[in-house]
């Protein structure tokens, strides 16, 4: 696992090396808001000089700002000689020129926010301090006498000095460093723009960007110039404790790396407070880690899967001396090529793994992560990060009671139609559906009050009887009895029979969620494997989440999905009449009464006569995770962005 280096951190809102001597800072921009300033005055000095009907725009205006004044001057006449067709415009340069160095000579400029408290901080511990500016030095050293910082710098380096060349060139901050008589190594400098942030990098200073100024945040993460990025020096804030999942508040510079701290403490079921403003996404994540272990540890070892649409991963974090993150892919996924997809807003996956890396550090975890499906690779992050906020959950979680009180009056026809619901409550429902092929009638009972019972009136050729003992081995570990009584009006076929019994049960089951998230709040997601020892025994693994849509899918970890169909989805016999394809029907019937996904993680293929089986046995126990009281997720659909309407 990539080691955090040492850093120290500077008014709770800058972190940089330990071995730093000095800073070194830009003026625009860095320490002080100008860029306001120039864009009114910009405007004000064109308009008066070229006409009202000349105007410059601020993104234009940005794009510039990192120029001395004179460069930055002979761009925007040149960008108005050419949008406005207007001679001459260099004529009044001086005057310009003039004007606008008086202007910002004589304003008092505010500070960027957090610039005060690094600047005390610094001085305090003490760190040497200079300002390197693309300005002239007496413009420069009037601009910070005039805000009340000048005495927090022993040198101040403008523009003007012979010999020296401009900022993108190193120049200046060389001179810095050697003045402060201090190595470039061990030195901070803070830059906006990508040119200053170029020389801060070549004089081989450890280079921050900041984007209160020329350049956004993306512009500088992305830069080679850059060690840091902040999007500004805010302070980091970062609560959360168990409560409404929906009490949330995420703030960090990557929106993709908001959504997957969301997946942590979505699953984790904690409220959370994050505002985090920079790019180290290690810190980050040994910050959350750390704040996370301070939660009542509950158990040491914890296992789960996590899974949306095509992606699925699997997440073992046990609490350990030795802090270590080991990240896998099953065999037919090349780890390399995984980690170097681009997601959302992101170049590739690096940063999500030194988050998931930090996580581990902060937490003093081992943890294993193993990516099983990828298609979209944005799915699959959301299903490591859904993994390790359901292990974080088991890990941490306050105990809940297995079973609550079924004091939910049973409620009688409440829907109508093709799909009738003749009753439903908190612990039963029973769901009818007539087609011009069946009737088919499914009842659930959480509270084991009434007994199993399977009945299926169709040809004598349809052999489906069978069906009632894989249905058993799902109702006993899911927790519940069930009624199934399927009649067929016309002539049916077998796959019809399983399809439409599992839309059914599926339907059936669904009543019951919503009520028990309306009343209760449940998980709404979860899988066979708990524990190191379910890894070990089970070849076949089922996740399953409700989130308001129709998906299923095999995942073989080690086999061509070929391989699986031809070994164990077609042309098998379970028992001895019950056909494997048509148990392919039934998951397709079951996820789309349930309004489901359904993952099935294949680790090693088995002989189908003991597979099935097995499967409908973790089917039934990923259901009772699905159903388990979760009061920290009252009223919440299971998905972040799900719905069950």
């Amino acid at each position: 696992m990539q080691a955090q280096p040492p850093t120290i951190l500077i008014a709770q809102r800058l972190w940089v090396p330990s071995d730093i001597q000095a800073i070194l800072w830009d003026m625009d921009g860095v320490l002080i808001d100008s860029l306001s300033l120039d864009f009114t005055i910009c405007n004000q000095l064109v308009k008066h000089h070229f006409g009202e009907q000349v105007s410059l725009s601020k993104a234009f205006i940005c794009s510039i700002f990192a120029y001395d004044p004179v460069k930055f001057w002979e761009l925007i006449l040149n960008f108005i000689e050419m949008t406005y067709s207007i001679p001459e415009v260099m004529k009044p340069f001086d005057a310009i020129l003039s004007a606008f160095n008086q202007a910002r000579s004589e304003w008092v400029f505010t500070l960027n926010p957090g610039i005060l408290n690094i600047l005390q901080a610094a001085h305090a511990q003490p760190l040497k301090m200079a300002v390197v500016s693309n300005n002239p030095t007496i413009d420069v050293e009037k601009i910070l006498r005039h805000t009340g910082i000048s005495d927090y710098f022993t040198q101040i380096i403008g523009n003007d000095i012979q010999q020296l060349q401009k900022k993108p060139a190193p120049d200046t901050y060389l001179l810095a460093a050697r003045l402060l008589e201090v190595n470039p190594h061990q030195c901070v400098v803070i830059e906006d723009s990508l040119l200053g942030a170029e020389a801060g990098y070549r004089a081989q200073c450890f280079t921050v960007g900041v984007a209160t100024g020329s350049a956004d945040f993306s512009t500088l993460e992305q830069s080679q110039w850059t060690h840091q990025v902040y999007t500004a020096f805010e302070q980091a804030q970062l609560s959360l404790q168990f409560g409404n999942v929906r009490q949330k508040q995420i703030i960090t510079p990557n929106e993709f790396v908001s959504h997957m701290i969301e997946h942590i403490a979505w699953r984790l079921g904690v409220e959370i407070n994050l505002h985090w403003y920079h790019n180290n996404w290690l810190l980050l994540g040994t910050t959350l880690g750390q704040k996370i272990r301070t939660l009542p540890l509950q158990t040491t070892e914890a296992v789960a899967l996590g899974m949306i649409d095509d992606g699925s991963a699997e997440v073992v974090i046990e609490i350990t001396d030795k802090a270590n993150l080991q990240f896998h892919t099953v065999d037919n996924i090349d780890r390399a090529w995984f980690l170097s997809l681009r997601c959302e807003q992101l170049s590739s996956g690096q940063p999500l793994l030194e988050l998931a890396q930090g996580l581990a550090q902060g937490l003093g975890a081992s943890v294993t992560i193993t990516v099983c499906s990828v298609e979209d690779p944005h799915h699959t992050w959301e299903g490591v990060f859904r993994s390790l906020g359901i292990a974080l959950n088991k890990l941490f979680a306050p105990p809940q009671p297995e079973a609550l009180p079924f004091d939910y009056p049973i409620e009688e026809n409440t829907a109508l139609g093709e799909i009738r619901v003749l009753a439903k409550s908190l612990h039963y429902s029973k769901v009818f559906r007539g087609t011009a092929e069946s009737h088919v009638e499914v009842a659930v009972d959480f509270a084991q009050q009434n007994a199993n019972v399977f009945l299926f009136n169709v040809a004598p050729s349809i052999a489906v009887a069978e069906l009632s003992q894989l249905l058993e081995l799902l109702a006993q570990e899911a927790g519940f009895t069930l009624q199934v009584r399927f009649n067929a009006t016309v002539l049916n076929s077998s796959h019809v029979v399983l399809e439409d019994t599992a839309l059914v049960l599926g339907r059936a089951l669904l009543e019951i969620l919503i009520l028990r998230m309306q009343r209760w709040g449940i998980n709404g997601a979860g899988s066979s494997i708990g524990t190191l020892q379910d890894l070990e025994q089970q070849p076949l693994r089922v996740g399953i989440s409700v989130e308001g849509r129709k998906f299923w899918r095999l995942v073989p970890f080690a086999v061509p999905l070929e391989r699986v169909k031809k070994e164990f989805i077609l042309g098998q016999t379970i028992y001895h009449q019950l056909r494997s394809e048509d148990l392919d029907d039934f998951l397709d019937g079951l996820s789309g009464g349930l309004a489901c996904s359904i993952m099935i993680h294949i680790a090693k293929l088995i002989d189908p006569q003991h597979g099935w089986p097995l499967l409908f046995q973790n089917l039934g126990k990923a259901l009772k995770e699905v159903f388990a009281f979760n009061p920290y997720r009252q009223g919440v659909p299971p998905g972040v962005k799900a719905t069950l309407s």
